[in-house]
């Protein structure tokens, strides 16, 4: 007992002393290795986790930078797409302005890395929500050149003629119809069919399948000693065996062709 006394004794002299020397050992170790441990940068693309309600109403940056710090054996193993940078917008249900934050899921390579610590920038994302409509909207060929002499364009199928497109409501509420890319008749004197991009200008407007339309134009010949005339509004498009006179063709005409001549985009 007298030699557990005495051994208690020794072990509690100047224990506060004792302490500091413990707590100052451990704080230079912690210094020690933050001063050993590296930081390596690189970018990462930002997903977005979106509810069916509500989208945002303007263009979100791609990509956040994402720094890791850790050991360099550790941090140099961990592949750029184990780190993943998104935002969850699916809670939110009301329109409004919110700021969301940005956060990181690990997975793959960097999962068991230890010491790591990862930290993103920006760290929150700033944006407006609206809700989610979704439309038809027509098609319109946008058609550029002269048909051959001595022929007509009689008539046209535009497959499908109307698309559905999903977005903003807002956004989608100005749209009133959908051209597509530039269809080139000059000079065509036969029937012939073409599939063509539909033109979408605004990247937060989604349009519901492959995004093209088939374009059939039906090419007639002209009869000798007649006359052809589409009138379109209050402006003709006259063509005769052997002249053409080429107007600006919006609307549609009296033989139901519905497009848009390229003048009319100057």
């Amino acid at each position: 007992m007298l030699i557990n006394s005495k051994l208690l004794q020794k072990i509690t002299e100047k224990w506060p002393v004792k302490v500091l020397s413990v707590a100052a050992a451990l704080v230079i170790s912690i210094f020690y290795r933050m001063n050993t441990l590296e930081t390596r940068f690189f970018s990462a693309p930002l997903r977005v986790i979106s509810g069916e309600a509500l989208v945002p109403v303007s263009s979100l940056t791609n990509a956040v930078r994402i720094s890791l710090r850790g050991e360099t054996d550790g941090i140099q193993q961990i592949m750029e797409d184990d780190i993943e940078a998104f935002i969850d917008i699916s809670k939110y249900t009301a329109e409004g302005s919110y700021s969301v934050p940005v956060q990181i899921r690990k997975k793959g390579s960097a999962l068991g890395i230890a010491p790591l610590e990862i930290s993103v920038l920006p760290v929150e994302i700033h944006l407006d929500l609206e809700m989610k409509i979704i439309k038809n909207i027509p098609v319109f060929p946008i058609l550029t050149g002269i048909i051959a002499q001595g022929y007509e364009l009689g008539d046209h199928q535009i497959i499908p003629d109307t698309i559905i497109a999903e977005g903003p409501r807002r956004a989608l509420e100005d749209i009133r119809e959908f051209n597509t890319d530039i269809i080139d008749i000059d000079r065509r004197f036969e029937n012939f069919s073409v599939r063509v991009n539909i033109i979408n200008n605004n990247p937060l407007i989604v349009i519901h399948g492959d995004r093209m339309i088939e374009y059939r134009g039906i090419i007639n010949r002209i009869v000798r000693g007649t006359q052809s005339r589409q009138q379109v509004n209050s402006n003709p498009v006259v063509t005769r065996d052997n002249e053409t006179e080429s107007v600006s063709v919006r609307g549609e005409s009296a033989a139901g062709i519905r497009s848009r001549h390229i003048e009319d985009q100057q």
